[in-house]
């Protein structure tokens, strides 16, 4: 590479916004910049780093092995410089640009994020993208900055990864009102005999609720499964499926579907969530800004819950 002392630092930013996008114009959308400045601003880098860094793929582009090699390092360079030129000065979404890139199991966006965005609304420089859980690599995400935080039920150890429990899932059973067999309860011979719908095992893993049932010898047949929590209240309230749901997303739903709520016919402790950020963004303004919201939303969601 050429002397730092002549490097454009901005081709960096132009860099990530790249392959945080996979498409050319929307990362210049991104940067309030033109198509064709972007573009030669990125044939600049290419110059300086003598690799092309992204190929055309569909109506985007990907990264080729030299961009993913770059973009952990790049990523967290940038980071160390926003939160050295922030240091010590808070957040202020009405004047500074952010963009957020989450992920949760989308049970908790309906409960969480509608008041977020509420607080962010009419501040047109902080955006919020939500992303799918399981088909994203959260791990790998948090380290190469392409994440900035998770929630999730369970997370395993990893380096350099903070963890937080902000709160706790009570589970619930859910069937359609005017069910054949159900009314306002579900036996445990209910639970073991009625066909259920349920998350694809990849998420249920997230619960360990299939380690639990095993370990206490309950058995259920899963009928159905999806990776969408939404999609639960439509087929549960138009067919004579039962599911196991969160509470809180359960009583959010059953204001929308016709759907009797019932207590869990044995004892299965609640569920911690936890907050999930790589610890170099601790101290980062914007980002202690964005725990804070969600730390709020979800205290906001416990008084719903009392109040139901």
């Amino acid at each position: 590479m050429e002397d730092l002392r002549n490097f454009d630092l901005n081709l960096l930013i132009v860099f990530e916004a790249v392959y945080t996008a996979g498409n050319i114009s929307h990362a210049a959308k991104q940067l309030n910049q033109s198509q064709p400045t972007l573009s030669n601003s990125l044939a600049r880098l290419r110059d300086v780093v003598n690799d092309p860094l992204f190929v055309r793929k569909g109506k985007g582009v990907e990264p080729t092995a030299k961009a993913v090699s770059m973009i952990g390092p790049v990523r967290e360079a940038l980071q160390m410089i926003r939160s050295g030129v922030s240091g010590g000065i808070e957040f202020d979404p009405k004047k500074d640009k952010r963009h957020f890139r989450l992920v949760m199991l989308d049970q908790l966006e309906p409960v969480l994020m509608p008041q977020v965005v509420r607080n962010i609304q009419g501040h047109q420089n902080v955006t919020l993208e939500m992303l799918h859980i399981a088909y994203e690599p959260v791990v790998e995400g948090l380290n190469d900055g392409s994440l900035d935080l998770v929630l999730a039920p369970h997370f395993p150890d990893a380096k350099e990864i903070e963890q937080e429990v902000v709160g706790q899932v009570d589970l619930v059973m859910v069937a359609r009102k005017g069910h054949p067999e159900i009314s306002g309860e579900v036996t445990l011979e209910q639970f073991q005999r009625i066909d259920q719908m349920a998350l694809i095992p990849k998420l249920r893993a997230m619960t360990r609720m299939d380690e639990y049932l095993r370990q206490h010898g309950i058995s259920r047949h899963i009928a159905y499964t999806s990776s969408k929590f939404w999609a639960f209240p439509h087929m549960i309230a138009t067919t004579d499926l039962i599911a196991q749901l969160p509470g809180d997303f359960a009583r959010e739903a059953a204001k929308y579907y016709p759907l009797q709520i019932c207590p869990v016919p044995f004892d299965v402790p609640n569920q911690q969530v936890y907050m999930i950020w790589k610890n170099n963004r601790s101290n980062d303004p914007s980002h202690r800004w964005l725990r804070d919201e969600i730390r709020m939303a979800y205290q906001a969601s416990i008084v719903k819950r009392q109040e139901f």
